[in-house]
């Protein structure tokens, strides 16, 4: 136990990233690593903001009804961020839609990870799992670093991309399972909440047509 309160967030991000299974262990069990996956949450969510802001929204709608020019048009105007109060606006929501989906995420990879994973000693609880899919989100932090012109880009790109590696190693390490499961898992996890969003945006679509 005291190597574990003894490590820095400094030295669990160094594990996470390098795929250090102790670290992801001692993630799983430790409950003084939540504010610190709350800490990740938060950032990232942040950095989403960010990108939602200096990210400009075009839509190309050819062949699309009148309707959908329309839609798609109030759309872009409803992401252009103008005055401080819609950053701040655009800011909190890159952080709500970073926490619901950690949330969700978390949620899924329980109910499925438990399933197949069939493990003697107990089911994964939830909040293991979100303190062991925050600390998997870490390479994505790199996305701060995107306004550095040329090389800013390329380092988010490879943080987005070395947290699906990471992810699959915190599924791994919570189901005590091989890396092909680990993969199904986390593929399984991913497809359900795809098609959740899609039943969300399409229920939103629908709602809003009307009143265009």
């Amino acid at each position: 136990m005291k190597a574990e309160t003894n490590e820095t967030f400094l030295d669990r991000l160094a594990g996470v990233i390098s795929l250090k299974r102790p670290t992801y262990e001692t993630l799983q069990r430790d409950p003084a690593a939540t504010p610190q996956s709350w800490l990740i949450v938060l950032f990232i969510g942040l950095a989403n903001g960010i990108a939602l802001l200096s990210t400009p929204l075009i839509f190309t709608t050819p062949g699309a009804s009148v309707e959908m020019e329309r839609f798609a048009a109030s759309v872009a105007q409803a992401m252009t961020f103008d005055s401080a109060e819609q950053q701040l606006l655009a800011l909190l929501a890159g952080v709500i839609i970073a926490a619901v989906s950690w949330y969700l995420t978390a949620w899924l990879l329980c109910v499925i990870g438990n399933r197949m994973a069939a493990q003697a000693g107990g089911k994964v609880g939830t909040e293991e799992m979100r303190r062991l899919v925050a600390w998997g989100y870490a390479p994505a932090l790199a996305s701060f670093l995107s306004p550095i012109p040329f090389i800013g880009p390329l380092l988010a790109l490879f943080g987005a991309l070395w947290g699906l590696v990471t992810g699959v190693m915190a599924v791994r390490a919570a189901f005590d399972v091989g890396i092909g499961r680990a993969i199904a898992i986390e593929l399984l996890a991913f497809l359900a909440f795809f098609l959740l969003a899609v039943v969300l945006i399409t229920i939103i679509v629908l709602i809003a047509l009307p009143s265009i």
